[in-house]
């Protein structure tokens, strides 16, 4: 079964505070046909170095922690990282979990000519994405998936009057 992908042209990071008031990170990944996908509960640190990765890290200056992260050395050393860069090809968020209620994303690489296929954590693989330039996509599936999740959530938190 051919299954029909989405091009991901735009991604807007976005930190919120719940009720705890501990952040969570989420992805507003604009679609090429107008349409648009959510990632919801996208760790903080991933969603500061996309943004820093944007130029936007002014916006998330703001943490408790002063310690930097694994994604922060990364944006730093990649210029020196290219040639890992070469390597990577094209990340599809391409499944969703029902148990778990997690996306999947799939990151293709090519090494020594041989085209591997790695099953990643969706915010992880579309950093490697944008820290290398490579294009990233979502199935229809998952975006029509996203879509009755948000329904569902939106119907179950409706007050009747």
């Amino acid at each position: 079964m051919q299954r029909s992908i989405i091009r991901i042209v735009d991604i807007e990071p976005i930190i919120t505070r719940d009720d705890n008031d501990l952040e969570i990170g989420l992805l507003n990944c604009y679609l090429e046909n107008g349409d648009n996908f959510i990632l919801y509960n996208v760790p903080p640190e991933i969603t500061r170095a996309i943004a820093k990765l944007r130029s936007e890290d002014t916006y998330f200056e703001y943490r408790s922690d002063n310690r930097e992260t694994i994604f922060e050395l990364l944006i730093m050393l990649s210029p020196r990282l290219r040639s890992i860069g070469r390597h990577l090809g094209t990340v599809i968020i391409d499944g969703f979990d029902e148990k778990t209620m997690t996306y999947r994303a799939s990151l293709f690489l090519e090494v020594d000519g041989v085209r591997i296929k790695k099953t990643m954590i969706p915010s992880h693989a579309i950093f490697l994405a944008l820290l290398f330039n490579k294009p990233i996509y979502v199935t229809d599936d998952v975006v029509r998936i996203s879509k009755e999740l948000e329904e569902e959530d939106e119907d179950y938190f409706e007050v009747d009057e």
